[in-house]
């Protein structure tokens, strides 16, 4: 990642389009409103990038590798992707679209990672260092809790492992956590455990950490300055006020989804909050300052148990979600007011103001450039073959009738499904000059 005096270059040009601009916390001011890039005025979107996994010559037939997140670095020069099998992967953003306009005849890049991790196991959450900015080298990493893994923070120059965070149960055992976030000024890490939140001094690796019982799973965590929520498997989405000293005070609990909830967001003014669940076609946006029943309801389609991620833009005026048809949704706050009160009678309906249907297979990652209109999105999931299908092909007598041999299994001849789709894309979302 030798990319400083490019980065410096991107800092430059969007310092002189955004004066007032904090890149180095990227939190979006009042004038930031007005200065952010206009999104989707074109109402197209242009691919730049792309790049996809695919499953070694030697690897099982049920190893599928398919992207499960991917979130932009606070300084917009790279985008950290976990990959299922294949762990995590660093990906940059090429040079020519650190400043200006693009040209609709631009040709498509093919991405390779510049730094690959091989985690082991299935990775349960993953986040950059707020305050990261490749200008300076030591605030270059990220967090990753993973299956029968401590929380570890790696390097993202060199891949390495910087140190890890244990967190160990009554009978000193390791336990690993589901969920994993820093605090807003990047010197604490909050983890979410299934009966505990434990919190580690970020300068401090090792088993030393703060603890607070909680009454059900962390399943996602985000905090906004002072204030922490989590959301849970048991649908509940609780709040919680931080104190430097890594103390947690009760503020309230939500309740709204029909599914555990696996992905949360506050939007840049630290007022709203939006959620998604599992299984569940809705998204809630929230008031923090009256959380009793959600502000308004968004709809988009969730038919599976993975977590479906979406993102709110820094301006805090687009809302955009994947969902498992493979079609981006976006809410502009212009035409749809999403983060006001709902109308009861809109509720059924899909008021969303752009769709976009961009995957042949589930969209599960959405993340928005934080200085350029740019948005990642990634595809995949799990995909089963037809048991019957499966012993049909497998067992057959001479009658071509199919019969169950004990030697059989049903689930011995997984394959992919014809629609099948791994894929990490960078699409522009700005203005497309001489575009007909």
């Amino acid at each position: 990642m030798d990319i400083d005096a490019d980065l410096a270059l991107l800092n430059e040009s969007e310092i002189n389009q955004h004066d007032d601009t904090n890149i180095e916390t990227n939190v979006a001011t009042e004038a930031d409103l007005y200065q952010y890039p206009k999104l989707f005025s074109s109402k197209t979107l242009l691919e730049l990038c792309n790049s996809s996994w695919s499953r070694s010559y030697n690897a099982k037939n049920n190893i599928q590798p398919y992207l499960r997140g991917c979130k932009w670095s606070p300084d917009g020069t790279c985008c950290l992707t976990v990959v299922n099998n294949d762990g995590v992967h660093v990906t940059e953003l090429p040079k020519d679209l650190y400043f200006g306009s693009v040209n609709p005849e631009r040709k498509i890049d093919v991405l390779d990672s510049v730094i690959h991790v091989k985690e082991a196991g299935l990775v349960y959450d993953f986040c950059w260092y707020p305050g990261m900015n490749s200008n300076v080298p030591e605030t270059c990493c990220w967090l990753t809790t993973r299956q029968n893994a401590p929380v570890q923070m790696w390097d993202a120059f060199d891949g390495s492992l910087r140190g890890s965070y244990r967190g160990f149960n009554a009978v000193d055992e390791m336990e690993p956590a589901l969920s994993v976030t820093f605090n807003s000024e990047g010197t604490k890490i909050v983890a979410g455990y299934k009966k505990f939140l434990r919190t580690f001094d970020v300068d401090r690796p090792g088993r030393d950490f703060g603890e607070h019982k909680i009454n059900s799973p962390a399943s996602c965590l985000v905090t906004d300055r002072n204030l922490l929520a989590i959301g849970s498997w048991n649908t509940t989405i609780s709040l919680f006020n931080m104190s430097e000293s890594g103390n947690y005070k009760s503020i309230g609990k939500m309740h709204g989804h029909t599914g555990g909830v696996t992905h949360i967001k506050f939007t840049p003014d630290g007022l709203k909050l939006v959620s998604g669940a599992r299984k569940d076609h809705r998204l809630l946006v929230w008031d923090i300052r009256y959380y009793r029943r959600p502000l308004n309801i968004l709809s988009r389609v969730v038919d599976t148990n993975q977590r479906i991620y979406f993102d709110v833009s820094p301006c805090g005026k687009y809302l955009v979600t994947g969902g498992t048809d493979g079609v981006i949704k976006v809410w502009d706050i212009d035409s749809v007011n999403w983060s006001e009160s709902v109308d009861v009678t809109e509720v059924s309906k899909d008021n969303a103001t752009f769709r976009f249907p961009l995957h042949n297979d589930c969209c599960n990652s959405i993340s928005i450039h934080p200085l350029r209109p740019i948005l990642a999105t990634g595809s995949g999931q799990y995909h089963f073959s037809d048991p019957v299908s499966a012993l049909e092909d497998s067992v057959m007598d001479n009658d071509n009738v199919a019969r169950l041999d004990k030697d059989v299994s049903i689930n011995s001849d997984m394959k992919y499904s014809s629609n099948a789709e791994n894929s990490l894309v960078f699409w522009w979302i700005g203005d497309l000059p001489n575009i007909t």
